[in-house]
């Protein structure tokens, strides 16, 4: 995928071309090409660049992480409300970024670890989650060997992968391999997809 960074000259970080070296920063929506289909569109939100825009950039075929500079559970729901794919700090580092690229680039959605545990704990409390014996989620789990069980079950919890390192006393490394061979066998996308299949609702 292309990326495209949108934002006002005086709001810029020099992480995001580290990231991509190949990457265009731009001041001006205008200059956009009118089909976007495999671009990635990190956009800083302000007055100029508004959830209308970012619709109408999904609408053109893009993918869209917005970036801003005080992250907000409430912009954050605006955001996904409107079809991005993504929110994080504009400052964010080089290693997200590019974390960040990998998740939208298959269809998942990303969230900084405070606000998607933010909205892990709401969505399980919504959602009214099965027993963790349930037939349904017990399947699941069959799948995936025992430290790839309580790898998913503390993601499932909102943890973040340092927690989960520290809980299981593995390395960060170690956590990241067994959750992508977790995704892998349960076919799911990113940490919010993993929380509606273990609670019955995938």
């Amino acid at each position: 995928m292309q990326s495209l960074f949108i934002s006002p000259l005086n709001i810029q970080s020099p992480r995001w071309l580290q990231a991509f070296p190949l990457a265009k920063t731009l001041n001006a929506a205008h200059e956009l090409p009118a089909d976007l289909r495999g671009f990635l569109i990190w956009v800083m939100l302000n007055d100029e660049f508004n959830f209308n825009q970012i619709s109408q950039w999904v609408g053109a075929g893009a993918r869209v992480v917005v970036l801003t500079s005080v992250e907000d559970p409430l912009q954050a729901k605006q955001v996904l409300e409107v079809g991005a794919h993504g929110y994080l700090h504009y400052l964010a580092a080089v290693p997200v970024l590019l974390q960040v690229e990998q998740v939208v680039e298959v269809g998942g959605l990303w969230l900084g670890v405070d606000l998607m545990r933010q909205l892990v704990f709401a969505t399980t409390h919504i959602l009214n989650p099965a027993p963790l014996n349930s037939t349904h989620k017990k399947n699941h789990l069959d799948l995936l060997s025992a430290r790839e069980q309580d790898v998913a079950k503390a993601v499932a919890a909102g943890k973040s992968n340092k927690e989960v390192a520290r809980e299981l006393a593995i390395t960060e490394r170690t956590v990241k391999a067994h959750l992508s061979a977790v995704f892998e066998k349960l076919a799911v996308r990113d940490r919010l997809h993993l929380v509606l299949v273990l609670s019955g609702k995938q």
